[in-house]
Parts: structure tokens; C-alpha cells; sequence
């Protein structure tokens, strides 16, 4: 049995539909009980309850050797994951592979880097055998922006030139498992990226390419950009968390580009074109 957090986000929704494909049995830590009923269909086993609930936790770990733990940005993400490390290593877990980021680091600018920093280290002490994945930027945060790509064939972000290894989630979730259900990832740290560099203008001609029509990215302020969020997240610390992440993209810090997917799973990573042409319906008119 194989425990796993994080299952209704991005990365989970996406690990659920390769299940089977893996024959693995799954137990999930849901928080939100509404959305039980869609992973128990796929026939992943549900423990209701968050990382902030020991007994849920502690439930959730029993009789499983393996662990996937993924968390959400929050305040409390470090004490929480710390949390979730100990119990796993009280359960018997043997393997525990943690979903960081790309250039996690305690001394980090950036506090999201500095957490997943924190945790990888607390994790290499802990004693548990792991592996951490270290994912770069996602091509499907492209969703958050459709609204005006549609409505104004525009999109609005504060990344100046910088690059970044932009990945497909599907690919992610692919290489989770990969190293879950095969041996010799063992303490080990994998950064993890698509195929390509390409910096934001260049995401705007490839998807203007594909949707055969002109869409463009219009660099803005990183002070205008905050501004623009808080009116549809007005969670102060959820703001300047990931403009602090933005801005290190655009110092030019995402600007990794690795071969790891391939040398682990054997298998081409997703190109962006591609990704636009599977979701093309998003960004339609």
C-alpha cells in the first residue's frame, strides 16, 4: 500500500489516471470530503482529514510502505511536512519521496524555496530512505492565465526575459511513480524539466502557432502584478509567497534545463507545442 497527499491538486488528479497503469494500491489523505468520492471511483482507499489532524495522519500511514507527500503553499507548510516526516518514520515507512521545487534551498530569497529547503533537509536526517523531486515551472499554470488569452489575446505576467524548463504535470506525475514503484532512487535529489528552454515571449508565439491566432505576453511591474492578484486572491502572504517565486524566475533562476526525465522513465518529456495542442480548448475563442 502506498500513502499519498496532494491527490486533488494538479500533480494528484494526474497521478490518480496513471494509477492502473502502475497497479498500485493508493490511500489518499483527503482534506476536503466533497472530493472523496472521485478518488474512491478510481479506487484509491480515503482517509478523511490534514496534515494538521495527527490522528488522520497517523491512520492514513498504517500498514503503508511508501509515502508520496505533496502540500499545498501555506503558512504553516514547513511544521506540517516536518509533521507528516515523523509520523511516517514512527509508521515504518520505508521509502518517502517529498514533490519540492526547483532550486529549493534554506537560504533562498524566496520563502517557498527556503520551506522546501528546510523539509528536504529534514527529510535527508530523518533517517527514512527518500527521494525528492524538484519539478521546474508547470506548463499547465497556464489555465490560471487563459481568461485573457481568450477574451484579449494577451496574457500579463512579471517575468521580465527569464526562462524556464517549463514541464507538463502529466510528465510529473509520470516520474513520481516511476521512482515509487522501481528501485534505485534511494536518497536521491532529481531535478526535474520539459525539453526545452523557452522565456515567456516565447510561450506566447508557440501557442500563438498553435491556436493560429497573434497572442502576446506583456511584461508587467512586479508592483502591478501583486496589485492585480490581491483582487483575486486577497491573501497578502499568498501574494508576496509567489511574487517572491516570480521574481527569482525572472532574475533568470528558472533557467534549468536538465535530461533527468528521460534517463529515469526512458521516455521523451511533453514539448510545450504539444501541450497546447492537447488543450487547445482552453485558450479558444
Amino acid at each position: 500500500m502506498m500513502i499519498f497527499t496532494g491527490l486533488t491538486g494538479a500533480v494528484g488528479t494526474e497521478i490518480i489516471k496513471l494509477l492502473p497503469e502502475y497497479d498500485i494500491r493508493a490511500r489518499g489523505l483527503v482534506r476536503n470530503p466533497d472530493k472523496a468520492g472521485a478518488l474512491k471511483e478510481a479506487g484509491v482507499e480515503v482517509v478523511c482529514g490534514d496534515l494538521g489532524d495527527p490522528a488522520a495522519v497517523e491512520q492514513a500511514l498504517q500498514g503503508c510502505d511508501k509515502a508520496f507527500l505533496l502540500m499545498g503553499n501555506a503558512r504553516q507548510q514547513l511544521e506540517l511536512e516536518k509533521g507528516f516526516v515523523g509520523a511516517a518514520r514512527t509508521a515504518g515507512v520505508s521509502h518517502l519521496v517529498k514533490m519540492s521545487a526547483n532550486g529549493a534551498d534554506s537560504n533562498s530569497p524566496a520563502l517557498l524555496k527556503r520551506y522546501h529547503g528546510d523539509a528536504e533537509q529534514y527529510i535527508r536526517e530523518s533517517g527514512l530512505r527518500y527521494t525528492l523531486v524538484r519539478p521546474n515551472f508547470f506548463m499547465q499554470n497556464m489555465y490560471h492565465i487563459a481568461g485573457s488569452i481568450v477574451e484579449q489575446d494577451k496574457f500579463f505576467m512579471p517575468m521580465r526575459d527569464g526562462q524556464v524548463g517549463i514541464i507538463d504535470v502529466r510528465d510529473v506525475a509520470h516520474f513520481i511513480l516511476t521512482v515509487m514503484t522501481n528501485a534505485g532512487h534511494d536518497d536521491k535529489t532529481y531535478e526535474i524539466t520539459g525539453p526545452e528552454l523557452v522565456s515567456f515571449h516565447d510561450i506566447a508565439v508557440q501557442l500563438s502557432e498553435v491556436m493560429g491566432r497573434e497572442i502576446g505576453y506583456v511584461d508587467v511591474p512586479a508592483a502591478d502584478f501583486k496589485q492585480s492578484l490581491l483582487q483575486w486572491v486577497p491573501d497578502d502572504w499568498y501574494v508576496e509567497t509567489v511574487s517572491d517565486l516570480f521574481e527569482l524566475i525572472a532574475q533568470g533562476h528558472g533557467a534549468l534545463l536538465t535530461d533527468t526525465y528521460t534517463r529515469v522513465t526512458g521516455s521523451t518529456p511533453t514539448t510545450l507545442r504539444q501541450f497546447f495542442r492537447d488543450y487547445s480548448s482552453i485558450f479558444a475563442r
